[in-house]
């Protein structure tokens, strides 16, 4: 957990929220003995490290379900030369 001081070069910006996210807001940021901007200062961090560390799929993991669909049988189709005589001809 990050400890939160006053610094005057933060900015401060106004939030909407309705009654029943701020009562509890309060009650958590009561029970942390803490402000409400520490809290939200905090429960933002948490989430932009949460959405930054998402990373797009892979290939693989967009293809996934066409991998390896149809087996030959044949274990080293791809990595043996005889397999591959007369490909692309």
């Amino acid at each position: 957990m990050r400890v939160w001081y006053y610094l005057p070069f933060m900015t401060t910006i106004s939030l909407k929220v309705p009654d029943e996210l701020l009562a509890r807001m309060d009650a958590v940021a009561s029970a942390k003995r803490t402000s409400r901007s520490a809290l939200l200062r905090e429960a933002l961090e948490e989430k932009l490290e949460v959405v930054a560390s998402k990373s797009a799929p892979s290939l693989y993991d967009r293809s996934a379900d066409l991998c390896g669909k149809d087996h030959s049988g044949v274990g080293d189709l791809a990595s043996n030369p005889k397999h591959l005589e007369g490909f692309g001809s």
